[in-house]
């Protein structure tokens, strides 16, 4: 998940209602919503989830649903086309990827709290005999502050489900990830680096999946709506543990979007 699939709360940038005073003679003008919406989707060279191609380095079309409330509640809708899920041979029809989210956000001493439960679904047929399932449930807690001339995030999604893309003994584990905004004129670049655990990679066991990735992005609005951009990523996986069908997972990719929001 893009992710960009979850962003950081909005730096306290939270809807507020608001109510307009008028005449004491005239009736009191309609509050204003508590409830805001928005939407997004993009074309994207690749679907890169932390540091790994989800699409055999195919373009994907993702795309979203967000609701927030004045309160800071939210919940949210996401999807994009997915390849990894039959590639691996655990499913034998599936090519979509739904995130259900939904969480918290707030502003605590000048410091973003974002809170929130997160739910992966692959809707499809598994193969006979698979025992493992795809799809995954996290929770998750981030940290962000704007600095001014740049802002940062921290975020740790913990594994919450007993089984996650096809990997058992996966609850406890856990994903961080830092991600540091810098406005460059019109454009905005972006840095990350996040690192993920697995049950088979701990205490000295030879399968060794855990690994950190890394990624650079730089984004150009072309209006109010559209962004383009392009990114660069790399990990440190293990080459051995990580190809599947002859295809390093996590090899550097470099790739370029167009976005739009609402």
């Amino acid at each position: 998940m893009t992710l960009s699939k979850l962003k950081l709360a909005v730096l306290g940038a939270l809807v507020v209602p608001m109510t307009s005073v008028l005449a004491e003679e005239a009736p009191a003008a309609e509050a204003a919503s508590e409830f805001s919406y928005s939407a997004n989707v993009g074309l994207y060279s690749d679907y890169i989830f932390r540091g790994y191609t989800q699409t055999k380095h195919q373009p994907a079309i993702q795309g979203g649903f967000d609701l927030e409330h004045s309160s800071g509640f939210y919940a949210g809708i996401w999807g994009s086309n997915v390849e990894w899920t039959t590639e691996s041979g655990y499913m034998t029809d599936n090519s979509l990827e739904i995130d259900i989210y939904g969480g918290y956000a707030t502003e605590v001493a000048g410091v973003g709290v974002d809170v929130g439960v997160l739910q992966f679904i692959y809707p499809g047929d598994y193969a006979e005999g698979s025992k493992i399932d795809s799809e995954a449930t996290e929770i998750y807690l981030g940290l962000s502050k704007d600095f001014g001339a740049f802002s940062a995030g921290l975020t740790t999604y913990y594994v919450v489900s007993s089984e996650a893309w096809q990997f058992a003994e996966m609850d406890g584990e856990t994903y961080v990830s830092l991600d540091v905004d810098v406005p460059v004129g019109p454009l905005t670049a972006s840095f990350h680096v996040g690192h993920q655990t697995f049950a088979e990679g701990k205490g000295g066991n030879a399968a060794d999946l855990d690994y950190t990735d890394w990624k650079v992005n730089v984004e150009y609005p072309l209006n109010d709506n559209f962004a383009v951009g392009a990114f660069y990523t790399d990990t440190d996986m293990n080459k051995t543990n990580w190809t599947v069908n002859n295809e390093y997972l996590g090899e550097s990719v470099g790739g370029a979007y167009l976005s739009a929001s609402f």
